[in-house]
């Protein structure tokens, strides 16, 4: 998880409540909600309103340049901070994944009882580039187009500038394994669902796209 840092440069008012202006630069194209900034003494200021006025992207570098507004949590007067360093911190899950390309991608599904309850069944899929399906100790074989297809999907979702941000899928423990052609291994692990850049809600999450690929699986055998 990296850090990026900002100045608050210049402030609104707006009636009962003040609105912060920024410009910051992120090594990512993610569309994350920034929840948090924190200061100098890593003393920690609610995030009520994050609104981007403005991106630009770098085509040479791919930094992104933000231009935008704050609204802090309970009104709270930020005035002492306007031209001091603060900082917010980039989301633990993202990797960008514009230009990589995923050659495997293995799965752990956990279904438990509700309220705590014990395990009720746990699948380990793993997913080949080459078209091979791996559903526990069971091997499939799917057509390469439809393994591309599966793959950009979950490329675009999981790191590209739609990226938004991570929701709970609630219906299983979920843990990813991504490996790269680059040789790059990255894990995801919780309930993480990985948005199509939709800001309320989103329809294709991880565990939706993977369980769609296991259902053409099962009825090309």
């Amino acid at each position: 998880m990296s850090d990026c840092y900002l100045t608050l440069e210049e402030v609104k008012l707006n009636t009962s409540y003040k609105t912060y202006i920024t410009n910051f630069f992120s090594y990512t194209k993610s569309r994350h909600r920034i929840q948090y900034l924190y200061d100098e003494n890593d003393d920690v200021h609610s995030v009520e309103l994050y609104e981007i006025i403005d991106r630009k992207v770098d085509p040479d570098t791919n930094e992104l340049f933000v231009h935008a507004e704050f609204e802090f949590e309970d009104h709270e007067d930020m005035d002492d901070f306007l031209h001091k360093p603060l900082y917010f911190r980039e989301p633990e899950w993202f990797c960008d994944l514009t230009n990589e390309e995923i050659v495997q991608l293995d799965c752990i599904f956990e279904q438990y009882e509700p309220v705590l309850g014990p395990l009720i069944e746990r699948n380990n899929i793993s997913i080949f580039m080459d078209g091979t399906v791996q559903i526990n100790d069971k091997i499939y074989h799917l057509s390469k187009p439809k393994i591309y297809d599966f793959f950009d999907e979950i490329r675009i979702n999981l790191g590209s500038e739609k990226t938004y941000r991570p929701l709970l899928c609630g219906e299983c423990s979920s843990r990813y394994t991504l490996h790269l052609k680059s040789g790059k291994v990255i894990k995801y692990s919780g309930d993480y669902a990985l948005c199509d850049g939709t800001p309320y809600g989103c329809k294709r999450y991880t565990k939706l796209i993977v369980d769609d690929l296991i259902k053409q699986v099962y009825e090309s055998d």
